[in-house]
This record gives structure tokens, sequence and C-alpha cells, in this order.
């Protein structure tokens, strides 16, 4: 089963339960100095278990931090980018909750 973000509290809308998110695309978008960091984001695009899309933006320094970070990371150590980036979502508040699953092959 491909990496999924277990939420700690689901979502719930009416007549849906929302409780698992997967990473479906990544966007990163920086431009090198002397442009303002402000222009820089990473976009994280999920899909929940009823294939409903969800998404959300890092701005600013933040962006360009967290592009640093998946760009000297190594992923041979047991976290897959798709797994990092659910964590930090979590971490972050955006969707809290646990991270479970494998990573999964195209």
């Amino acid at each position: 089963m491909a990496e999924y973000l277990e939420l700690t509290d689901p979502k719930i809308t009416p007549e849906v339960v929302t409780s698992k998110y997967r990473v479906t695309r990544l966007m990163f978008f920086w431009m090198p100095a002397p442009a303002p960091v402000e222009q820089s984001f990473v976009q994280v695009g999920l899909q929940d278990e009823h294939g409903a899309a969800f998404d959300h933006r890092y701005t600013g320094q933040e962006a360009i931090d967290l592009i640093k970070g998946m760009n000297t990371a190594n992923f041979s150590t047991g976290n897959s980018m798709h797994k990092r980036i659910l964590q930090k979502l979590s971490n972050d508040g955006v969707l809290p909750g646990t991270v479970s699953g494998t990573p999964e092959t195209p």
C-alpha cells in the first residue's frame, strides 16, 4: 500500500468522513537572488481516499528551506520524499496524523 497520512481527527463533511491523504503532486518553484524570496513556493497536491483533492502551499523562506532540505536529503534511509512531505504537513498542524504505508512505485 502506498504511503498515506492517517488523520488524528478525521475530517467529516456531510455524509463523508475523510481520514487519509496521499501525495499526488509536488511543485517546487524558486527564483535565485536577487528575486524576492516571497516568489518561491512549494505546492503539495494531495488526494483523499474518496478521490477529492486538497492542496497546501508553503511560501517564502519556508519554501526555500523545504526545497533546500529536499535537494540534499538522503532518501535511501527509509524516509521517502512523500513520507517527509506528509510528516511535515502533520508536524505543521496542516493535517495532524500519523504516516503509514510503504513507498509506491510508478
